[in-house]
């Protein structure tokens, strides 16, 4: 007959017990923290939306403020500012050869090899610092998932509206349908002139990897340790006035691209997505030029 009290079991657990009551107890720490046991794909997002994925610790990336940011986007302004009126217009006095290729010459020697050098020693001056953490987390070079590749779909597809929709605008307002900077005006390429796509795609591929490695790898995780959530719009802003050299008409359709792109790096941590935008954009317009669609 039950008694009413609790009996205490005095035997002592066996081993086969004791390793039982293990697993169990691990088990359930592991789903403490989600009880669903479903193992998340994205990181957790931050107060201000943007995604945290192995974001280099603040003590490892030193803050990149107005003065360095205005520094570093004003040099480079200064070297493009020098290739269009200086360097473009003195190669093609002394080769004689078509502007269109002397541009892809003189920016890749004068304005993009520099920029990548000096992000290059500015980064070895961060490691002298005692900073040593992974290069992927460091550039956010991390491999893009699918919601990156979702974001790039998006964000290229964004871009493209937005300025096909500025350049249409600007067509009505003025009768301006050549949106385009003087150098990269050139006639429709024949079969006599399909060597100048093999003098772009080295020049190309320098161009887009060097200004995503120094703008976003390089200098925008700095700027969020100085800006926050809003460094992207710092990152675009210097980055639309690096092309000053440009025509007004040219800097008004590169609006979309220079705030949403590096929106879009931001967020995903991923400069891997803004190569992928910025190619596909660039590449796009050199071949409609290049082929008389532009």
């Amino acid at each position: 007959m039950w008694s009413g009290r609790t009996r205490r079991c005095s035997r002592p657990l066996r081993a086969r017990d004791r390793s039982v009551l293990g697993v169990i107890l691990v088990r359930s720490r592991r789903l403490s923290g989600n009880p669903f046991g479903v193992q998340e794909g994205e990181g957790p997002l931050t107060a201000n939306g943007f995604e945290r994925r192995e974001e280099p610790e603040p003590n490892r990336v030193p803050p990149l403020g107005l003065v360095g940011s205005a520094a570093l986007f004003g040099a480079g302004a200064l070297l493009l500012f020098l290739t269009t009126r200086l360097a473009v217009p003195a190669f093609v006095s002394a080769t004689g050869a078509e502007t269109v290729v002397m541009w892809f010459l003189a920016a890749s020697a004068v304005v993009f090899g520099p920029l990548l050098l000096m992000a290059a020693l500015l980064l070895y001056r961060e490691r002298r610092g005692g900073r040593q953490g992974s290069w992927g987390a460091r550039l956010w070079l991390r491999p893009m998932n699918g919601g990156d590749w979702l974001w790039a779909a998006g964000g290229f597809a964004t871009v493209g509206l937005l300025t096909a929709g500025i350049g249409a605008a600007l067509g009505g307002l003025q009768g301006e349908t050549n949106l385009h900077p003087s150098f990269m005006a050139f006639e429709p390429l024949g079969p006599a002139r399909y060597w100048i796509l093999g003098a772009w795609l080295p020049f190309f591929v320098l161009n887009i990897g060097g200004e995503e490695f120094v703008w976003r790898a390089f200098a925008l995780p700095r700027q969020e340790a100085a800006f926050g959530g809003r460094a992207w719009l710092m990152n675009g802003v210097l980055w639309l006035l690096f092309h000053a050299a440009f025509p007004w008409q040219v800097l008004v359709t590169l609006v979309p691209i220079t705030l949403i792109l590096p929106y879009i790096v931001q967020r995903r941590r991923s400069t891997w997505i803004g190569v992928v935008i910025h190619a596909a954009f660039g590449a796009m317009g050199f071949l409609a030029l290049a082929f008389g669609l532009a």
